[in-house]
């Protein structure tokens, strides 16, 4: 291609990536027309994204997909990373903790993920004080905690999109300017160079429903069509979104069966519920006075039924089902769960669990993140564009979930809306999960947790 210039949403996505290995050869790219193309980095002398905004407030015309790799890249992590993991997943569940409360559906799901890249992202934002205090609550401290925050995120995402182990896991990014809002170079900047963000202006302006639509479509491109309509306020007053997309789908290594109806004696009411089994096998298992939990591996199913080694130790996305035991509630358990570092054994025994399938969505603005510390996105938001006062009147996240006999398909899309205004033992054991229950689905080598989630009852069918 020589000289030639490609405008695609990744700048200088070649250099960005020279320092990690398994650096991916080539890129996809989904254009408006619904074609794909594929582009050769080696071939490309330079990456630009065209008419940025700060330039041209013509719409761009492409949509960026995560780059496609030559070889998967493991979350490797060194000692200080290892403690991000730690901190971003105590942030995450603190948010959880709060979320839970919000309402009654019978099943609360969240991506803590999605969040922490989407207030990441956003923190570039912010003001000083704003910014610190998104950084301080998940964990970044040092006196360089923003560019730790981003190169760490960073490293998610490569790691997240290279293709580790046989499930399907994708994030992406994106940042909507309204057209004619100047947006600030060095914001925009870092949205596709630390975020590979798809990066376009939309008529928030005189367009409203037309730039949702837009949205929308770009939530359902990236999470299979899980997420189809977000539950954000665009008006005329909009000036910027922000999104994090995340995605998630894998097999089972052990498959269940299906048991047939039985009863699940929820919080508030008991109903009949579709359940799964699996039945005298080996599984990774754990039990404290208060609570039993499971280790779910994602991946090839396993062939050997009779092995303590059934497991398949090397999985690197498993879920995590924790069950209180009777005289005990979710209330009482939640706080104690250490989802990072439960002791697993292999052990022999029967589980027993509903299938289900929910989507939904929480606003966080008001209830959940000011009572973690971040409050000045709220009232001030300065350093995205150029027009003010702008001020974030929405952060949400959606989300979808399904669980059944042959896995698990789960997708989360957080949206950040600018606003113009302000060792083995043998036994054996039964775990029957027909009471409320908590499950996280997490990256076993470092523990970070992508979604968790709480099952109370199950709709009459």
């Amino acid at each position: 291609m020589g000289k030639r210039t490609l405008l695609i949403g990744f700048a200088a996505l070649a250099s960005c990536l020279a320092s990690f290995a398994g650096t991916p050869e080539n890129m996809q790219v989904w254009l408006k027309n619904g074609e794909y193309s594929v582009f050769d980095i080696s071939q490309v002398d330079s990456v630009t994204f065209g008419n940025s905004p700060q330039q041209e407030y013509t719409p761009l015309t492409e949509n960026t997909m995560p780059p496609t790799f030559a070889a998967p890249i493991p979350l490797e992590v060194n000692d200080q990373e290892l403690k991000y993991i730690k901190s971003t997943n105590e942030f995450g569940s603190k948010c959880f903790a709060l979320m839970r409360k919000l309402d009654t559906t019978p099943v609360h799901f969240f991506s803590p993920v999605s969040l922490n890249i989407a207030l990441g992202f956003c923190a570039n934002g912010a003001t000083a004080k704003g910014a610190k205090e998104i950084t301080d609550a998940m964990g970044f401290t040092s006196e360089n905690a923003m560019a730790d925050m981003n190169n760490f995120f960073q490293k998610l995402y490569l790691s997240l999109n290279s293709g580790v182990d046989s499930v399907d896991i994708h994030t992406a990014n994106a940042l909507w300017v309204n057209e004619g809002t100047k947006a600030k170079e060095n914001f925009v900047n870092t949205a596709k160079e630390s975020y590979y963000a798809t990066v376009r202006n939309l008529d928030f302006k005189n367009d409203p429903l037309g730039s949702k639509d837009t949205i929308d479509h770009w939530a359902a491109l990236m999470t299979n069509d899980c997420i189809k309509n977000l539950g954000i306020n665009i008006t005329s007053d909009t000036r910027l979104v922000i999104n994090n997309a995340c995605y998630f789908k894998g097999n089972w290594v052990t498959k269940f069966t299906p048991v047939g109806k039985a009863l699940f004696n929820g919080t508030t009411k008991k109903d009949s519920a579709e359940f799964m089994g699996i039945y005298d096998r080996y599984m990774d298992y754990s039990e404290t006075d208060n609570f039993q939990a499971i280790k779910l591996d994602y991946g090839q199913e396993s062939k050997n039924t009779g092995s303590q080694n059934a497991s398949a130790e090397s999985a690197a996305y498993s879920m995590i089902v924790v069950l209180p035991k009777k005289g005990h509630d979710l209330d009482e358990v939640w706080p104690t769960i250490q989802w990072d570092s439960i002791p697993f054994r292999s052990m022999q025994g029967d589980l027993f669990m509903p299938k289900f399938k929910s989507d939904g969505g929480y606003d966080l603005e008001k209830d959940v993140l000011p009572r973690l510390g971040i409050k000045d996105i709220f009232e001030d938001y300065p350093n995205a564009v150029e027009e003010f006062p702008i001020y974030i009147s929405q952060v949400r996240q959606d989300f979808f979930i399904s669980v059944d006999e042959e896995g698990t398909e789960a997708a989360a899309v957080t949206s950040i809306v600018g606003t113009l205004g302000g060792a083995i033992v043998q036994q054996r054991f039964t775990m029957t999960c027909d009471h409320p229950f908590a499950f996280a689905i997490r990256e076993n080598k470092t523990g970070l947790i992508l979604f968790m989630g709480e099952y109370d009852y199950a709709p009459g069918n």
